[in-house]
């Protein structure tokens, strides 16, 4: 499987199989397109900021989750949103 460069930062950063980091890769750019957010910034936040999120993942392997709690904790909450 040949993986892209963001692709190998992410595998050799988190310690990913190939499989594994092109589904990061993916999650990252996805999220990224959501918040606004350039997938290095995504890719920092979730090494240093994510990490019982990551926990999560590596339980239960629910990627949707785990996309959707990253970017309930990036995007900035409009007003009248809890």
């Amino acid at each position: 499987m040949i993986l892209t460069d963001f692709e190998n930062r992410i595998q050799v950063t988190m310690k990913l199989n190939d499989r594994d980091s092109k589904r990061m890769d993916r999650s990252i750019n996805d999220i990224a397109s959501l918040t606004g957010m350039r997938a290095q910034e995504v890719l920092d936040f979730i090494i240093f900021g994510a990490e019982g999120e990551l926990k999560s993942l590596h339980e239960s392997y629910d990627w949707e989750v785990f996309r959707k709690k990253i970017v309930l904790r990036l995007r900035p909450q409009r007003q009248g949103e809890g």
